[in-house]
């Protein structure tokens, strides 16, 4: 599937993430849950740098 965006084309890159569901608790009487990923890759990234200071 090809996507557009301001005229510019680009295939979306599919994540194949794997993940489960759990149960966090209840709100008003329904069941909460939360997708929990299991093989995410880590979104930190070394030397980042904002308005000239170093982010952790």
């Amino acid at each position: 599937m090809s996507l557009r965006y301001r005229g510019a084309d680009y295939e979306p890159c599919q994540n194949g993430f794997n993940y489960f569901e759990e149960v966090i608790g209840t709100y008003r009487g329904a069941v909460v849950t939360r997708r929990v990923a299991t093989n995410a890759p880590s979104q930190h990234i070394d030397g980042l740098t904002y308005r000239g200071s170093k982010v952790k």
